[in-house]
């Protein structure tokens, strides 16, 4: 599913088409691994299309004439043709260094790409209505369908500054540059490491970016560039405000400033940035124990779309008396209103009550009146 989502129209119908298939697949993904399954019988490899044990995972297969796995392992066996090897990148572009570029292309549009902070935020300064650009997914369908013009673009793709991705004992500080397929990866890896009551927000992050989107646009889009777009649909941003993240803002002099995720955005695709200012780097905090972050998305379809609406949500508990009560608590909506909502009656109600199911059904009759949709709410 994740290697053709990107690849297939939605209008060609292929969810169907994956369901049809689904039934044909084995609901144990060991089945379509080469490691030797160890609980069977004979001790050798299981044949991911007829789930029998056989040696296709070997040089030299010996499974039942006329199988499916027989005809798959001869096939590989007998090919040697240049067009069954795997491609690479080339190695030649992996070692050719990298140098800054100044272009100019038609119309006048100047395209820069520097290789240090100080060079972009140079350019910065020199160009203040230039647009800092990573993998060019909105900036791109600005300029080809709504037709606005940026004069200067500024690549920032190899600032090492705007693409580090660190991990310490307050949390993760992550670069305005970073691809999201990589936050995606690193998250998937910090979960592992460390202490499960720290990463609730992580696990939150990842299953939102596993409907970010098609993979295709997580390779090249960058976090930064997702948040200072402020799109009122965003399916981060919520997140990042409900989660308690702190944007790290740096001008032009190299003065650096911190401002909380809820008070970055201003209006509707509007920031607290000045002209001469980037965002440098996003800080996510880690959670504590018994504070759980959760995610919401709802969309048209389940691949490749926007939301209809979706949600950061975050709740701190603590035990009372014996009973586990609110400490503190943050509900963010997107597509309800020009920026990423806060439901700050709802999140006032909550405080100091008793996390029960009472609760629930008091905040869901309170939070209508609280995000109140005008008619012409984005999304």
């Amino acid at each position: 599913e994740e290697s053709l989502a990107g690849n297939l129209c939605r209008c060609t119908g292929y969810r169907p088409i994956i369901d049809a298939f689904r039934v044909f697949a084995k609901t144990d993904d060991a089945l379509y691994t080469k490691k030797l399954v160890t609980n069977n019988s004979v001790g050798a490899f299981i044949c991911p299309s007829t789930g029998e044990p056989c040696s296709c995972g070997e040089s030299n297969c010996k499974s039942h004439a006329g199988s499916v796995c027989e005809q798959f392992c001869q096939k590989k066996t007998d090919s040697n043709s240049d067009n069954d090897k795997e491609l690479i990148f080339p190695p030649e572009l992996l070692r050719r260094p990298i140098s800054a570029l100044n272009l100019s292309g038609f119309g006048g549009i100047r395209w820069f790409r520097p290789t240090s902070l100080g060079q972009v935020l140079d350019l910065k300064c020199n160009h203040l209505d230039a647009k800092l650009v990573v993998g060019y997914t909105e900036v791109g369908i600005d300029m080809k369908f709504k037709n606005l013009q940026y004069k200067v673009l500024i690549a920032v793709t190899h600032v090492p500054e705007l693409n580090s991705l660190s991990v310490n004992e307050e949390g993760l500080e992550i670069g305005a540059a970073v691809r999201l397929t990589e936050l995606q990866e690193t998250l998937t890896r910090v979960i592992v490491e460390r202490n499960v009551h720290q990463t609730s927000a992580c696990k939150a992050i990842v299953e939102q970016l596993k409907w970010f989107a098609g993979k295709q646009i997580r390779n090249v889009s960058s976090v930064g560039g997702n948040i200072c777009n402020a799109s009122p649909i965003s399916d981060l941003n919520p997140l990042w405000i409900a989660a308690g993240a702190k944007f790290r803002i740096i001008d032009s002099k190299q003065s650096v400033r911190t401002i909380l995720a809820k008070e970055f955005f201003l209006s509707y695709r509007k920031v607290d940035l000045a002209a001469n200012e980037i965002l440098l780097s996003i800080f996510l905090p880690w959670s504590r124990p018994f504070e759980f972050v959760k995610e919401f998305k709802q969309a048209h379809r389940r691949d490749d779309d926007i939301a209809i609406v979706n949600a950061g949500m975050r709740v701190y508990l603590e035990e009372k008396h014996g009973a586990w009560m609110v400490s503190d608590a943050s509900l963010v909506y997107g597509g309800v209103a020009p920026v990423s909502c806060s439901a700050s009656v709802t999140e006032a109600f909550l405080l100091g009550k008793l996390w029960d199911k009472k609760l629930l059904e008091n905040v869901i009759r309170i939070l209508p009146s609280d995000i109140s949709l005008s008619e012409n709410a984005p999304g």
